[in-house]
């Protein structure tokens, strides 16, 4: 059972770039995702998201086609071009990891204050309290997400987080009053397709000094590595 934990971890630490769309998602499973996204444990289970979930591919590639965010070159905007909307237009890339076979859209939302100092949070009575609210509702969506792609690991699916799209079209698209905080793409991986392969982007569409092989050939995503400190009864391991 422990390894196969750790392979789930392994699996979820990566994101999948390219889904094969010719697949659904059994109900039974889609069912099982959102059991783990909407029962995971928060301050006093109060509610501090609503998700959104989609199959209908129309509708994720709508919330796909707001993602062109993924940069290639922030230095060069910095120092030639104006700014971000330079750097969107001209030198990113859409997050293909959500252009999945199930979406999962958290979106922040509140229910009833089970403590002090979130009713007076809700009431807006101080900056302080107000800030620890959105700690509260940021630390819940994020256990919840964790519990999601660990699940959908277990499944045996692939996933992709993306964080970097406009809230307020997105929000549109779904038809929310709340501003949605985060999208988790889910679905089966391309066999024998590199999972860091833009699903539609080319390398004759970026430009040249980023490309990653010939001109027909689908751009690929950069891999990284973080490094993480941990100490065990004071002594760093």
């Amino acid at each position: 059972m422990n390894s196969k934990f750790k392979q789930a971890i392994d699996t979820t630490q990566r994101a999948q770039r390219n889904y094969d769309l010719s697949k659904d998602i059994p109900q039974e499973d889609l069912e099982t995702l959102i059991y783990a996204a909407v029962n995971s444990p928060s301050k006093q289970s109060e509610t501090h998201y609503s998700l959104y979930v989609y199959t209908d591919q129309s509708i994720i590639r709508q919330i796909y086609n707001t993602t062109q965010r993924f940069t290639l070159g922030i230095n060069e905007a910095i120092e030639s071009h104006d700014g971000e909307e330079w750097l969107y237009k001209n030198r990113s890339v859409k997050n293909s990891q959500i252009l999945s076979n199930a979406l999962f859209v958290y979106v922040e939302d509140e229910g009833p204050a089970r403590g002090a100092t979130h009713l007076a949070a809700q009431n807006n009575m101080s900056d302080e309290q107000v800030q620890e609210l959105v700690e509260q509702k940021n630390y819940s969506i994020g256990i919840s997400t964790g519990e999601l792609l660990l699940s959908a690991a277990l499944l045996g699916y692939k996933t992709g987080l993306c964080s970097a799209f406009p809230k307020d079209k997105v929000g549109k698209i779904i038809g929310s009053k709340y501003d949605p905080k985060l999208l988790v793409g889910i679905g089966y991986e391309n066999a024998g397709t590199d999972r860091r392969l833009h699903s539609e982007t080319l390398n004759s569409d970026i430009p040249k000094t980023r490309r990653t092989g010939e001109l027909d050939e689908h751009w690929k995503f950069p891999t990284f590595k973080k490094y993480t400190k941990v100490t065990i009864n004071g002594i760093n391991t």
